[in-house]
């Protein structure tokens, strides 16, 4: 399991919410860029998983590399939760934004507009469906820079935000807490 994953749902989650919800129809197909700054662990329970993530240069694009290393087989009886924090007066502030704790097979497999990036940069199984749960063993992430090309071109505004994934195991107690730092760009 890897926060890209559940990430990448909660950027194309707001994207989605946003055009839906707030924006004039006059502000449409504004275009835009993510740039990765950081991965950061807030939480982790060492005996699940360990997450060995950073951001680097890739092909002159920053992206997560690293690896996932699962102790566990992780399949729907766990659950991920996502928000969204954008910076205002020096400090990130959670915006309402965001997906309530959701079975982590169910919410990989509907993501149509960044996993199949994730999967293709990754050692993830591109068919979440039929490979669910995750089997423990070392996943390689090997640029993973969340391409925008599937996902609605939509303005949002300028600035720094933090992506927030928190997995809940079959007890329902938290099994890693992790935040993904990044600018957003009009571009």
């Amino acid at each position: 399991m890897l926060v890209c994953k559940v990430l990448s749902v909660l950027f194309s989650s707001h994207l989605i919410f946003v055009k839906s919800n707030l924006l004039p129809e006059s502000n449409f197909g504004k275009y835009f860029e993510v740039n990765l700054d950081r991965f950061e662990i807030l939480y982790e329970n060492k005996s699940i998983w360990e997450w060995h993530l950073k951001v680097r240069k890739v092909n002159k694009t920053r992206s997560i590399v690293g690896y996932v290393l699962t102790k566990v087989p992780i399949g729907d009886d766990f659950k991920s939760e996502g928000r969204l924090l954008k910076k205002q007066g020096g400090e990130y502030r959670y915006l309402p934004y965001g997906y309530p704790p959701t079975p982590k097979c169910t919410l990989m497999a509907n993501d149509r507009y960044m996993y199949p990036d994730v999967a293709k940069n990754s050692d993830f199984p591109a068919d979440v469906r039929n490979n669910c749960p995750d089997k423990p063993r070392n996943y390689s992430v090997y640029g993973v820079s969340f391409s925008l090309n599937n996902v609605p071109k939509v303005i949002v505004p300028s600035g720094d935000y933090a992506a927030e994934a928190i997995y809940y195991d079959p007890h329902n107690n938290i099994a890693g807490k992790y935040r993904i730092y990044s600018t957003i760009i009009q571009v």
